[in-house]
C-alpha cells in the first residue's frame, strides 16, 4: 500500500561570513546575526544598518540578540529598540495633541478631514508598536486597543476605507473575535483591496478554524499570484495540488 507520508531531504544550510549581499535579506540577516562565530564588529556593523530598515523589519532581529553574549551586541540592541519606541512616541503625542485640538475646533458631532487624518495617524502609529513588537505585556494590549479604538473612530465615518477595514480585521482577530475580522476581511475585498493583501488572512483565520478545504481554497486562488508573494511560495506550493 502506499504511504501517505514521504521523507523530505533537507535543504544545506549555507552558512554565511556577510551579510547578504544584493539588497536586505531578513533570513540572511537573522542567521548572521545569531552567528556567534562571526565577530562581534562585523555583528555590530550589521546591526548598524538596520537604522536603513523599516522598523517592523528590524525590530524583531534586534529582539532576536537581547540575549547574546556580548554585552555590547545586547546594548547596542536595546538601545535602538528604545530609539523605535520613543520616535512612535513622540508621534503619538503630536498626534494626540493634534486629534483633540481639530476635534474641538471642527466639533465632536460632525468631525472633519483634519481630525479623521489625526485618527487614522493614530491607529497607525498605535499598530506600530504592536506590529514592531516594541510594546509588550500591558502596553501591547493598551496598544492594541488604541489602535482599534481609532480605527473604528474612522470607520464610522469612512465605511468604505478599504486599508482600514483590512487593519480593523487584523485587529479583532488579536482580540479572537473570528467572525468580526473575517467580515471585515471580505469588505476589504469587496471594496477593492488586492487578493494578494486580503487572502492570506482570510486563510489563516480558516486555518485556525481547522476549515482545512476553505484553506486549501484561498490557498489555491492566492497561486494565481505566486511571483508577486514570494515569501508565501513554500506555504502556497504546500497547498496547491502539483499539476
Amino acid at each position: 500500500a502506499k504511504s501517505d507520508f514521504e521523507t523530505l531531504q533537507l535543504p544545506e544550510f549555507e552558512a554565511r561570513e556577510t551579510p547578504p549581499a544584493g539588497g536586505f535579506q531578513q533570513v540572511g540577516m537573522r542567521s548572521f546575526l545569531n552567528n556567534r562565530e562571526v565577530p562581534v564588529s562585523s555583528r555590530i556593523g550589521a546591526m548598524v544598518a538596520l537604522k536603513y530598515v523599516p522598523g517592523r523589519v528590524s525590530s524583531p532581529l534586534l529582539r532576536d540578540v537581547l540575549s547574546d553574549p556580548s554585552e555590547d551586541i545586547r546594548l547596542l540592541a536595546y538601545g535602538m529598540l528604545d530609539n523605535h519606541e520613543k520616535r512612535i512616541n513622540r508621534a503619538i503625542d503630536e498626534e494626540l495633541k493634534a486629534f483633540s485640538a481639530h476635534r474641538h475646533s471642527e466639533g465632536e458631532d460632525a468631525p472633519g478631514d483634519a481630525t479623521m487624518l489625526a485618527a487614522q495617524r493614530l491607529s497607525d502609529l498605535y499598530w506600530e508598536l504592536f506590529y514592531q513588537e516594541l510594546a509588550q505585556g500591558d502596553l501591547r494590549d493598551h496598544a492594541i486597543n488604541e489602535s482599534l479604538r481609532y480605527c473604528e473612530f474612522v470607520l464610522m465615518q469612512q465605511p468604505d476605507n478599504a486599508p482600514l477595514n483590512l487593519r480593523h480585521g487584523r485587529l479583532l482577530k488579536e482580540f479572537g473575535q473570528i467572525d468580526e475580522a473575517e467580515a471585515a476581511f471580505r469588505r476589504a475585498l469587496k471594496l477593492g483591496l488586492p487578493a494578494t493583501r486580503v487572502l492570506p488572512y482570510l486563510a489563516e483565520l480558516c486555518f485556525e478554524q481547522r476549515n482545512f478545504a476553505e484553506t486549501r481554497r484561498l490557498m489555491q486562488d492566492l497561486a494565481n499570484w505566486g511571483s508577486l508573494l514570494p515569501r508565501l511560495q513554500p506555504i502556497l506550493d504546500y497547498w496547491t495540488p502539483a499539476r
